[in-house]
């Protein structure tokens, strides 16, 4: 018997979470896929007396906890905010257009937020319980079990169904199960995933004027990475190519297209070492 998802409702209420699941990838290659630098792993005694005596988790880069299913998965659980970091756009988005990933993202003032893609394309999403995906399997699922409405606009959760009714059902659907005990316990690696040295291009992409993100390198040290464009390999967006928008400044990029500083938060870690 595993343990599925169904449990992770309410997962570290205090701060919210976000959960990444990859299908046919090792934890390894996940945390570096989400910015982790290879090498910099932590075992869980090592972490656990860094969060003693560092300043609260809040203030420190983000930290992934990384683990497999058992089942052909990796994982990693992440805080919140980790998801809206400008230098995860790329590498994250590459990750998107190219696996089956399912995402499970809790800032505990919102109903979670449910995406999940499979061979890089869009599968299933949920959004305030509610989904536009009204014809897939797992929609009908949830409606013939009177989990969700199929109401004349969208399909959404029926009343009084809790999150964790909603959890088994996408877990049973995609096939997903966490170790419990050990993400509770924290018994797992864990890893920072936020960039010693931040990027922040001051032009914008040369084929549509948006956005432009640092790409490649860990380190980001000058000639690890290139600038791309925001919407680079997004498919299915209102306005841009099929493949998505091809803009990139090339590696290495000409020092004066971008404003580079320490990533101060790494000052606020302290490791049992003393370093």
């Amino acid at each position: 018997m595993t343990d599925g998802i169904a449990w992770i409702d309410g997962l570290f209420d205090d701060l919210g979470f976000s959960l990444t699941l990859v299908k046919g990838m090792d934890a390894g290659e996940l945390a570096v896929r989400l910015g982790a630098r290879p090498g910099t792993f932590m075992d869980a005694d090592t972490t656990a007396r860094m969060l003693d005596l560092s300043p609260g988790e809040w203030d420190l880069p983000d930290l992934a906890m990384v683990g497999d299913t058992g089942n052909g998965w990796a994982f990693a659980v992440e805080p919140p905010t980790a998801t809206d970091r400008p230098d995860r756009l790329g590498p994250g988005r590459d990750l998107w257009s190219t696996h089956t990933v399912v995402n499970v993202w809790d800032s505990t003032m919102d109903p979670p937020v449910i995406r999940v893609n499979v061979d890089g394309r869009h599968d299933w999403s949920l959004t305030e319980f509610r989904t536009d995906d009204r014809h897939h399997p797992l929609t009908r699922r949830l409606v013939a079990e009177g989990l969700f409405v199929d109401a004349p606009h969208t399909v959404h959760r029926a009343d009084g169904v809790g999150t964790d009714a909603v959890y088994r059902a996408v877990g049973d659907h995609y096939g997903l199960t966490l170790p419990r005990r050990a993400i509770l316990d924290r018994r797992l690696p864990h890893v920072f995933t936020e960039p010693v040295t931040l990027v922040r291009p001051r032009v914008k992409c040369p084929v549509c004027g948006g956005q432009l993100i640092a790409h490649g390198g860990g380190n980001r040290q000058p000639g690890e990475y290139r600038l791309v464009c925001a919407f680079y390999k997004v498919t299915g967006v209102r306005g841009y190519p099929p493949e998505g928008c091809p803009g990139e400044i090339p590696a290495p990029v000409p020092p004066d297209l971008v404003e580079v500083a320490r990533n101060l938060a790494y000052d606020k870690v302290v490791l049992p070492d003393g370093s």
